[in-house]
């Protein structure tokens, strides 16, 4: 069974930090999943500024996410925090990672030449309007979370 977990930003953000090398987090809003007692999957929220947030994904299991877990994912960015976009920067020579954000609906947006030298790094953007998840008829169970924020909630799937 799959749990999210919610208000352990210090907690997920470090995992986090600990799978991404030289990546480090401030001021950020963060959801686990959990499986078996262990956290095997992390989104990491931060940056917010003019309608725009960015997400950062760490993912050890393959089996780490169900409908309802992307809806949770999806629903703080866009319905929570009110953005219109969400970013993601991905080393160019990360090929899973740049593959798992497409198949979750992020289209590629451009390169920041020698992000993380010697290497580039890859712009994958989703606007509120492109995201699929926000619209699976199982997920109306969650509406409720539009009036409170998700890190005060807890729920299992």
């Amino acid at each position: 069974m799959l749990q999210i977990l919610l208000n352990r930003d210090d907690y997920v953000s470090a995992w986090l930090q600990s799978k991404i090398p030289g990546i480090s987090f401030h001021d950020c809003k963060a959801i686990g999943i959990i499986k078996n007692q262990k956290l095997i999957a992390g989104v990491v929220y931060h940056n917010l500024r003019d309608g725009q947030i960015e997400a950062s994904i760490a993912v050890t299991d393959k089996n780490w996410a169900n409908k309802t877990i992307l809806y949770a994912l999806f629903a703080y960015p866009f319905k929570q925090c009110n953005c219109h976009r969400i970013l993601v920067t991905v080393r160019d020579n990360n090929n899973k990672s740049i593959k798992l954000a497409k198949r979750l609906g992020f289209k590629h947006e451009g390169k920041l030449r020698q992000m993380f030298p010697p290497h580039d790094a890859v712009l994958l953007g989703m606007l509120r309007s492109e995201c699929k998840w926000l619209n699976i008829k199982e997920n109306k169970k969650w509406e409720n979370l539009d009036q409170q924020p998700p890190q005060y909630q807890t729920q299992t799937s």
